[in-house]
Parts: C-alpha cells; structure tokens; sequence
C-alpha cells in the first residue's frame, strides 16, 4: 500500500468498535504508520488532530518549518545535543518528543533531568499539559488510574496506557542504579558533569523489551540521548560533550546529530519579541557574552588555558538566596566581610564598575577552618566616590561587617580620601561617621589615616589593599583551592532560580522589572563566573599572571572576589600561627622547685 494510500484512508476514519480480527486485518497498515510516524513525529501530530476534513482544528497545534526539522532530528536520531535561545520552544519541543516516543514505542522508558529536580519537574507538568491541551489525543493516552500518572511538586510521572512511561530524575546520587532506555536533559549546562558522567548516563545501559518479548539493540530509541540547552562556558562537561557528538556526527553520520541557532530564528516566526532584544542589550546585568551565550548561542570562555575550572564553580553553586543585611540564621559565629574593588567612570565597552562584594564567614572546626558564602554582590556604575563611600557605609552597617577590604591602589586611594571623613545618606539622613584603618598590605599604611581619626571614627573599619605581583599569585592561587575544596559558596544560576521564583504565587504576580531586580544578586554571579573562566594563565618568574582572553569581559566582580577570599585567609592563617606559641611552663603538672 502507498503511503498517499495510508493518508487518505485517515480522512473517512470513523470511531468504531475493535476486535482482535480487525486489528490482525489493517497490521500491516499499522507497521507502515507506525514506521513513517517514527520517522516523521510532526506528522504523527497533524494526523492525531485532522478530523473528517483532515485540517487542524484552529486552536490546535501547528508547527512552523524549523519546528518540523528539530522533531524530526530528535527522533531520528540516538545522540543529539541542540543549542538554541530563549524562546525557541526547545524544552515544548523536547518534551513532545517523549511523548511520541512513549506512545510509538510500548515499554519505553524515558527520563528528563535538569539541574534540579523541582525545576525539571516543574518544566515537564507545565509542557504536558500545554501539550495535551493543544492536542487532546496525548491525554486519551495517558493511564490517569490511581497510582499510575502522577504529578508532585518535585517529581512527576506520565504512564501511557501502553506500558510506556517517562519521568524526571534527579541529577544526583539518589538516581543510581535506576535503568532507562532513553532521556532528555533538559539545560544540561546546569548539570553537574560529574554526576552525569557518572550516574545519569549509565542508567541508559538496558535495551526496550518489544511486546513479543523481543529486543532490538539498534533500535534508535534504546541509549537516546537527547541534550537540549543554551550556550555555556567552553571548559566543561556539556561542552566537552557537545565536541564528542560533532565527532560523531562526522564519523558516525547515522547516529548523532548536532544543531543550534540564534534569536533570529524565533523573531522571524513571531515567538520573541525585537524589541525585547533590544531592550535586553541595554540592560545593565546583561554584558556582551552572556547575551551571545543566552541569545547567539556562542559558548563562552576558553577551552585549555582557563586558569579556573567550570565545573568547580558549579559544583559549589547551593546557595539558595541572597541576603541583604545581616542574619545570624546559619551560625552565632558568622561575620560578614565586604570587599571592594574600585573604578571611578565606565568609559564604554572596556570601562569597568566599582563592586562590592559580601562573605557572610561561617567558622568550622572551632574556627580552623570556614566556609565562605558570597551571599550578594553589588556593582556601583558611573559614581562619584562620595557617593561610593556611603553606599560601601551603607552596606557596612546593614550587614553589621567585620571589615571592609577595599582596593587602594590608584583609582582607590581617592575612595579612600572620602571613606575617612563623615558623610550623610541622602535616602535615609542618618550620618556616617569616618571610617579607621586597620591595616593593609603595605606596612604602617595605616599610619597614613592617624591624623583623620575623630572622636566617633568607626574603629578598624577599613582593610586597604595594595596588590603586588607576589600578593596576586598567593591571591589567585588561594581562589582556585578555595574552589577545589568546596569551602565558597555560590548562588544557585539565574535560570534554576528564575524557575523557582515562577513557581511560587508572589513570582507569578511580580513584574518583568521586579524579577529582574529579584534576579540580579544570582545573574551577577554568573557574570563573575564568566570573568573567572574568561582569564588564563601566564608565568613571570615564580609570579602567576591573570590576563583576559578576551578584553570586551572585564574582571572588576572577580577583583573584588579575589580580595574578599584572600583577606579572609590571612586572618585564619593569623589565627592559626597564635594557636602554635604557647609556654611550655603553662603545661607542666608540677611547681618549679629551685
């Protein structure tokens, strides 16, 4: 039978009753469906919504050109990874894909994970649900039977009446030891590499058991991988993944398939708004990689000589929430330290900003040791340093500080002139008395700031730093272990949190400029992210060198970072060498007898 033959007998098809006889009489029209609908999923959807009239009801579903090419890609294909941007309908898509899987395959069982559980959970309920809604077929297929299909908050399962079925996972330890044939994951940039190298994708080691008991290990569907995400830094895991699909893309042609596009795309059909684009460019939170990364899919950073390592930071990515004054929630013995690293002006595309960053301290191991959690970051455009100096006041005394380490080589030594004398906060009137010196990396740099002390000085305030060559290499190198040993914290990405927020009534109800406000403590975070792995590494004798690959991302967040992290290690080591002396007579269990 020709497939024009198949096609036309849809149009007259009627709701009848089924018996075994009639199934065994249209099999093999059945086989031919079914196989072309394998081939080609957007068919397989236009088919599940023509009526007598074979057109698509008008509040239906109807794809645009470069909907049809991802479909079928995704389904005829067993590794393929996608990098598209916002609003290109990747994840409605993706998920789509799954149910055609599930509902043309029996006994499949597929998977969605993503960096977090709640939040792929919360992306598949949302995408089923339009689905099903806009194509009714999809939810008669579903077995809505107690304990069969279910939806929580941070886990959902779809079982179709087949014995199909496809869930969300979670990308840790707790998925270990499961068994899947195929999966989805879903803005795998936010995964752990490790956890899915390591747990996820070994779960996919069994093939699907075909309803006569076969097995078919080259079917497509058995070992499917399917990466779906927008741009992210060069020197990590789903990079290095995207890279092993191009290769065999080349060597294996009939197996992995890689694809990728820009906003255009979405703006030619009307799914993105221009001037949103626009207006996006001009926003201060969003430099120029992360648009191309979020927007012209280009991957960001370096691949080989990156002196900081991506994963690392992801890896220590758990806080939560900013905080924006002080809270002795986590410890009694937490402080907070701010550093500052200082500019006077933005000139344009290389200008940099003044940034303060905050590290609420929180001691472990009767204060050996800390964890150091970056709970905000604040960035200061285009100020005057008196202006500069009540905000960094401001702050000091929201968070109840310890110290505030500030950047007093050039540009900071004139921020340094206004942080010793009084100043008034225009918002709040309250008066801020001048601010002392404690100490600095030049010696006696406080003697410099005697003269200016009143009698309200706030008292040890001030930590000045003065970097040289040998300080930055004890600096950078103390960034990377601090790194590497788990002991600083990060927010959480932007996009997990945006996710959350969206999940939550008071989310829902906020504005688009009130989510950006909410947001921006975790997408500067990122920004400081791509500054870190943005800077490679060069020797000056036994100095270590940071300088930018590429000189359009600037490094002032990183700056002020990197002082925070080092100032903190000097007070531990300082604590730790006053341990070590002690006087042995103080020990002794006996008098001294002369």
């Amino acid at each position: 039978m020709a497939l024009q033959d198949l096609l036309e007998i849809s149009k007259d098809r009627k709701k009848i009753g089924l018996s075994e006889e009639r199934l065994e009489k249209i099999k093999p029209e059945l086989r031919q469906y079914i196989a072309y609908w394998r081939e080609y999923p957007d068919m397989f959807v236009d088919f599940l919504q023509t009526g007598k009239d074979g057109e698509i009801p008008e509040n239906g579903l109807r794809f645009f050109f470069y909907q049809r090419v991802f479909l079928r890609v995704a389904m005829r294909y067993k590794y393929v990874y996608a990098v598209f941007p916002r609003a290109y309908s990747k994840s409605f898509l993706s998920v789509l894909i799954l149910m055609c899987r599930c509902v043309l395959y029996p006994r499949a069982k597929l998977f969605v994970t993503s960096g977090g559980k709640e939040q792929s959970a919360g992306i598949v309920k949302e995408k089923v649900n339009e689905i099903c809604t806009l194509v009714p077929a999809f939810d008669r297929e579903l077995d809505r039977r107690p304990g069969k299909t279910r939806e929580g908050k941070d886990y959902v399962c779809y079982m179709f009446k087949n014995g199909s079925f496809f869930d969300n996972l979670a990308a840790s330890e707790k998925s270990r030891g499961k068994r899947r044939h195929g999966g989805l994951m879903e803005e795998c940039v936010g995964i752990d590499g490790e956890i899915l190298s390591q747990v996820i994708l070994p779960i996919m080691n069994v093939s699907r058991l075909c309803m006569d008991g076969s097995m078919h290990n080259e079917e497509t569907l058995n070992k499917s991988q399917l990466f779906i995400t927008t741009a992210g830094y060069k020197n990590s895991f789903p990079y290095d993944k995207l890279i092993q699909f191009l290769i065999w893309m080349i060597t294996e042609p009939d197996k992995a398939f890689i694809m990728g596009g820009t906003y255009r795309i979405p703006v030619l059909a009307k799914l993105l708004d221009k001037n949103f684009i626009q207006d996006l460019k001009r926003d201060g939170t969003f430099n120029e990689a992360s648009f191309q990364r979020e927007y012209e899919s280009k991957w960001s950073g370096t691949t080989a000589d990156a002196f900081f390592n991506g994963d690392a930071f992801d890896r220590n990515r758990s806080l939560q929430k900013p905080e924006y004054e002080h809270s002795g929630r986590s410890s009694l013995q937490s402080y907070y330290i701010l550093s500052m690293d200082v500019a006077r002006q933005n000139t344009g595309k290389n200008g940099c900003d003044s940034v303060i960053t905050v590290f609420k301290v929180t001691p472990q191991n009767y204060g050996e040791v800390s964890i150091k959690s970056l709970v905000n970051l604040y960035v200061l455009e285009n100020m005057h340093f008196e202006d500069q100096a009540i905000w960094a006041k401001r702050l000091f005394y929201k968070y109840k500080a310890r110290r505030i380490v500030i950047d007093a080589n050039g540009l900071g030594t004139g921020l340094v002139d206004f942080m010793v004398k009084p100043q008034t906060d225009p918002l709040t009137g309250e008066e801020y008395p001048d601010f002392g010196v404690i100490g600095g990396t030049s010696e006696g740099i406080e003697q410099e700031y005697k003269k200016f002390k009143t009698n309200v000085t706030e008292q040890d305030a001030m930590y000045l730093m003065k970097a040289n060559a040998p300080i930055n290499t004890e600096a950078h190198s103390n960034v990377q272990t601090q790194l590497t040993s788990g002991k600083v914290k990060f927010l959480i990405d932007e996009r997990v949190a945006k996710n959350k927020l969206l999940g939550t009534q008071k989310g829902k109800q906020m504005t688009p400029d009130e989510r950006t406000d909410y947001l921006k403590p975790y997408t500067l975070t990122s920004i400081l992210k791509e500054e870190m792995l943005n800077l490679r590494e060069e020797n000056e004798g036994f100095n270590i060198i940071l300088k930018q690959a590429n000189r359009s991302i600037k490094k002032d967040k990183f700056s002020a970072f990197e002082y925070g992290l080092w100032y903190i290690k000097q007070v531990e080591d300082s604590k730790r060498k006053k341990k070590k002396k002690f006087n042995a007579a103080e020990w002794r269990f006996s008098s001294h007898l002369g």
